[in-house]
């Protein structure tokens, strides 16, 4: 349990450091791992093609694979302490949001909660109405003060006790050797408990006056991180500026981001009623239908012609709905990412990354047997940009949800070579 002195004298930038010392350290691991199969393995069975060289070449692909599957679990770590560190500046912030409005309205601080001059009520017939109104007055700004106290001490709580729970999981992992257990499995939970401890931060289901308190309390650069990381659940809230939902949904009205993220989030694992044996681009292209996109049709073709994007379907007969007529651009990724550039949209670095984005993997490296160089093979959503700056993906073909696009990126690599991200944000200039 934390308590209310836990979290006013909490440092959280000690915590943030703490992270982005193992994050680096994650980096010289991958780092390690890559040179020790680039200089020792791979020149090993080039050279030392006998039984003792190949024993040798086993030794170095395990301590290479330990290396690795290291860290990721250690990149893991540094998920759940990002995640702690941010939930705790943003509890922090509402705890002293609330000591500044206990002043504001001339109340004291007792033990963690707000106290007023009034220590019982003033009843009896004799006590004039100016000190009942006072009295009554003075009962809403402590309900007030301490309605966010308690937010604010349910935050930090919620918060410590993942990550407690979490890194206590990763301990027991430290002799993970299989890459593919740290890549999907390790990785997986740690962001989505990343995720889980930022949501947490959010007062959901709670009074929208207390909503609005607790917003107006944060500062723009958190507000802006909050949005970032849980689009969805923000733009749920009731009691928050109606500009928040306008930037979230997206100010020129012709796409609705938030549905778009809702859209993926709900479907990532569930089969679409079209299908492909490559699923991507037909995922993205039902979040981005979801989102409102309106259908670029061909006055003569329909979605056949060279420059469109949609679908249609509904005679009702299954086999022929499930193949219903599309546009190229629907269901290919190298399509849509072309549909999407030459119809309006922009290609953004990765820092300005933000949930609705486009993400399109371009095959660099040769690839022999895999994907054509220079071809873009591959789509997903951005869904979640958490404040440590870590981009979070949805997708098809495999389906994952909220997971890190570095740490896909990596898989990518290490399977099929050299990767290039590119990252496109849709405005449609069709309509």
């Amino acid at each position: 349990m934390v308590s209310y002195h836990d979290l006013h004298s909490c440092h959280v930038d000690q915590w943030k450091k703490a992270a982005d010392d193992w994050i680096a350290l994650s980096q010289r691991s991958s780092t390690a791992a890559d040179d020790m199969r680039e200089q020792g393995k791979k020149p090993l069975d080039e050279h030392w093609t006998d039984a003792t060289g190949k024993k040798a070449g086993r030794r170095l692909e395990d301590l290479a694979d330990r290396l690795e599957a290291g860290g990721d679990i250690i990149k893991g770590a540094a998920m759940v302490i990002d995640g702690l560190a941010s939930t705790m500046e943003w509890a922090q912030r509402t705890l002293f949001h609330a000591v500044e409005l206990a002043a504001g309205y001339g109340l004291e601080m007792h033990d963690g909660r707000a106290v007023g001059a009034y220590r019982v009520a003033p009843t009896g017939p004799g006590v004039p109405q100016r000190v009942r109104d006072d009295y009554k007055k003075e009962q809403e700004h402590i309900s007030e003060v301490n309605g966010l106290i308690e937010e604010a001490l349910r935050q930090a709580a919620q918060a410590d006790a993942k990550a407690s729970a979490e890194l206590d999981r990763l301990a027991t992992k430290i002799d993970v050797s299989n890459t593919g257990v740290a890549h999907n499995d390790i990785l997986t939970e740690t962001a989505h408990l990343e995720i889980d401890m930022l949501r947490g931060a959010i007062p959901v289901g709670k009074d929208p006056h207390l909503v609005r308190e607790w917003w107006d309390g944060l500062t723009p650069a958190q507000h802006k991180a909050l949005m970032l990381a849980d689009p969805v659940t923000i733009a749920d809230l009731k009691g928050l500026p109606p500009a928040v939902g306008r930037e979230l949904r997206g100010a020129d009205g012709k796409i609705d981001r938030v549905e778009m993220v809702r859209y993926a989030l709900d479907h990532w694992d569930r089969a679409d009623d079209l299908k492909f044996k490559n699923n991507c681009a037909n995922f993205v292209s039902s979040a981005l239908d979801a989102g409102g996109m309106e259908k670029k049709f061909d006055s003569m073709w329909g979605p056949h012609g060279d420059n469109t994007w949609g679908r249609e379907s509904g005679t009702g007969f299954d086999w022929w709905d499930q193949r219903a007529y599309h546009s190229r651009s629907w269901a290919s990724a190298q399509g849509l990412q072309n549909f999407l550039t030459r119809n309006g949209g922009e290609e953004v670095p990765r820092p300005e990354a933000r949930p609705g984005d486009i993400i399109f993997y371009e095959q660099v490296a040769d690839d022999p047997g895999g994907e054509p160089t220079g071809e873009t093979y591959h789509a997903a959503v951005v869904t979640s940009v958490t404040p440590d700056g870590d981009i979070k993906l949805t997708q098809h073909t495999s389906s994952w949800k909220n997971v890190s696009l570095e740490a896909r990126e990596h898989v990518a690599t290490r399977n099929h070579g050299e990767q290039r991200i590119h990252i496109v944000r849709p405005h449609p200039d069709w309509y």
